[in-house]
């Protein structure tokens, strides 16, 4: 749970997959992720990477250079497989979003599903950017422990 001002109380995933994201349904939020205005979506994810920022210190495994939080996902919530897109717009950075569904990610997300029991390896899963509708897909091939 994060404490994020103006929204209270949020279940936040944070997951890896060449940069950090936390993870937030945007319906928690207040928000429709495909007709919500941009700069509102930008907001509420803005507000949700400051609070993880104040409240998790975040950790690599490997390289203290990767442990900081890179931005926010919001999504539709679809985090169930089905062969559907799941919708989602990535804010990194300072503010900026991303117009593809982000390679990086992706493979976050796909992670924290197969971690969630969502997704089977080798399924593959597509991801769809509510800024242009531009669609990426992806699958787990392997399970690495740590």
């Amino acid at each position: 749970m994060v404490d994020v001002p103006g929204h209270g109380k949020v279940v936040v995933d944070i997951a890896y997959g060449g940069a950090f994201y936390a993870f937030v349904t945007a319906e928690k939020l207040g928000l429709d992720i495909c007709s919500a205005k941009t700069r509102d979506l930008v907001d509420a994810a803005s507000a949700v990477t400051e609070a993880v920022k104040a409240q998790f210190k975040i950790n690599h495994p490997d390289s203290e250079d990767l442990a900081f939080l890179y931005g926010t996902i919001l999504t539709d919530g679809k985090d169930a497989y089905t062969k559907e897109p799941t919708t989602n717009i990535c804010v990194f950075a300072d503010e900026q979003v991303d117009r593809s569904p982000t390679g990086s990610g992706v493979t976050a997300r796909i992670a924290l599903q197969y971690h969630k029991g969502l997704l089977e390896l080798n399924q593959t899963r597509a991801f769809k950017s509510s800024a242009t509708g531009s669609v990426f897909t992806g699958k787990a091939v392997r399970e690495l422990l740590w």
